[in-house]
């Protein structure tokens, strides 16, 4: 973490609120990978695994009320979702890596060669 100071989103550029970032399964077969192939051919649509070896499709794309000063322009109004947001898992206040990255086809043949066909592709703990 970077601070254990209060968190607000002062200084922040609004990550959180240029993408959208859904679950996914994990791929447990080639056939599978071919999903996730099809995915990243998409314009501003990435796969990511993260820390914990969980799936997430990405779509960057920033939400329309996002003012040009990275705060909400609905704020009162914005959605549960944004409203139960918790600073403590926000990336501007924590140090957060992804364990793999897919933006092209390219990086998940990659994967499939160096971590899926050498047994090495993990599956999450339930």
């Amino acid at each position: 973490m970077k601070s254990d100071e209060c968190k607000s989103c002062e200084g922040c550029k609004a990550e959180c609120c240029r993408y959208v970032a859904m679950e996914i399964d994990t791929p447990e077969s080639l056939e599978d990978f071919e999903d996730i192939k099809w995915y990243v051919l998409h314009k501003n649509v990435n796969v990511y695994v993260d820390e914990d070896y969980v799936w997430h499709i990405e779509f960057i794309t920033p939400c329309e009320f996002l003012g040009d000063d990275n705060k909400c322009l609905i704020y009162d109004k914005r959605p549960k979702i944004c409203r139960e947001y918790d600073q403590e898992e926000c990336t501007f206040h924590n140090e957060y890596s992804e364990r793999y990255s897919f933006k092209t086809i390219e990086d998940v043949e990659k994967y499939i060669e160096e971590v899926f066909k050498k047994g090495l592709h993990k599956i999450p703990d339930d």
